[in-house]
């Protein structure tokens, strides 16, 4: 890190990192107990993921808050500037994951209540460990300042769209078979296409990583299979 003459913009800039710290945590940890309740159909569960939400939505808060007050006190140039904000990106960037997250918890309350759900018809859990996966890989790349690790992110995009429209189309499958599971089924196909926003989000993680250590965004286009919307 830049090492700068006035120690109160650095000691600041510290805070700001532990704050994004926290909140990724906390991102990481919605998305794995929304994957694990449904998977484990813990009814419970869902409502402590709904309710841990404003936590995050308050961490996303105080983060942009101490990067407009460390503009305001230092006027930040360069890699400083960069630095702040991008963290004000990247915290917003992991509140609507946490938004997607409470989404997901939302609408597996309805798929496990339902009196014939009995299983997942689709691997949609297989699809969410492969989105968190990407997710704690961006959270590294960024923390550790690993330019590599953030381009793998980019391009590993397509994988998760590869996935997605896989489940997509077994979900339709399954539908025009089982009508009566039509209920249970179309809120799948949003919690599939939930992850795989989450899935774009942490490629825009890698994106704003790169944007912090080179000043420019990536000069590839981000691959992307052919979507259902």
């Amino acid at each position: 890190m830049t090492e700068h003459i006035n120690s109160a913009f650095d000691t600041g800039l510290k805070e700001v990192n532990k704050q994004i710290a926290k909140l990724g945590a906390l991102a990481e940890t919605q998305l794995d107990d929304s994957l694990t309740a449904l998977k484990e159909k813990n009814i419970q569960k869902f409502e402590s993921i709904i309710n841990r939400d404003k936590s995050l939505d308050k961490i996303t808060a105080d983060v942009s808050s101490s990067v407009f007050e460390l503009l305001a006190l230092w006027s930040p140039i360069a890699y400083d500037l960069r630095s702040l904000l991008v963290a004000d990106r990247v915290g917003a960037i992991l509140e609507r994951i946490g938004d997607y997250s409470k989404n997901i918890a939302r609408r597996s309350q309805v798929i496990v209540t339902e009196e014939n759900f009995d299983r997942l018809p689709v691997n949609i859990i297989g699809l969410g460990q492969h989105v968190q996966d990407l997710l704690h890989k961006s959270l590294d790349a960024y923390m550790e300042l690993n330019i590599d690790k953030a381009m793998n992110i980019w391009e590993s995009d397509i994988d998760t769209d590869r996935l997605y429209l896989s489940i997509f189309k077994e979900i339709l499958s399954y539908m025009s078979e089982n009508p009566d599971d039509a209920k249970m089924l179309t809120h799948l196909i949003f919690i599939s296409k939930n992850l795989e926003r989450v899935g774009d989000y942490t490629t825009s993680i890698a994106k704003q990583t790169y944007f912090l250590i080179e000043g420019t965004v990536p000069q590839t286009k981000r691959p992307k299979a052919m979507t259902t919307f």
